[in-house]
């Protein structure tokens, strides 16, 4: 929050700087710490819902043999892996699941990196190749679960829930 404080005063002066009144500086002071509380609320929502998932849904991803910590999984299947990330969105209130495959040996990126089977990640495969929990294609509507309005620990468990649904539905596990 001191960080915000000292941003906001910057800002300030800065407007002070271009002629503003006194009282637009002091509506955008406002309009600052009501945005900075907002922020941090969601803060607080996306760590509930990480609680969750890691809760219910880590042990769902285990039980089908992929490893890995939050919020990128793989699991090796003879020549392949089958890749899994969290990919929350920046503005909050909700998440995807980004699907990938890769080959189950060292992987070059379109880039140029090399990356070890152990570390690799959804991200990490060119987007062509990768799709969204409850899309068929990279090129189709995927599904974004919401946790916007949750409030109750049994909200979150609900989206964690539709998490799990949705793997069941899309994904041969």
């Amino acid at each position: 929050m001191a960080a915000s404080t000292t941003k906001t005063r910057e800002s300030m002066k800065s407007f002070n700087k271009t002629g503003l009144s006194v009282r637009s500086i002091l509506f955008f002071y406002i309009f600052e710490l009501n945005h900075s509380k907002e922020n941090l609320m969601l803060s607080q929502q996306r760590k509930n819902m990480i609680v969750i998932l890691k809760r219910e849904v880590v042990p769902y991803l285990r039980s089908h043999q992929f490893k890995g910590s939050f919020p990128h999984f793989r699991r090796v299947q003879s020549d392949q892996m089958d890749l899994v990330t969290f990919q929350f969105n920046r503005h909050g209130g909700s998440f995807t699941v980004v699907l990938a495959q890769a080959p189950a040996t060292v992987f070059l990126t379109p880039w140029g990196e090399q990356i070890s089977p152990q570390k690799m990640t959804a991200h990490d495969v060119d987007v062509d190749a990768r799709r969204r929990l409850g899309s068929h294609s990279p090129y189709e509507d995927d599904i974004w679960f919401s946790y916007e309005s949750a409030q109750l620990e049994q909200d979150y468990i609900r989206v964690a829930q539709q998490v799990i649904d949705s793997f069941e539905q899309h994904i041969s596990l």
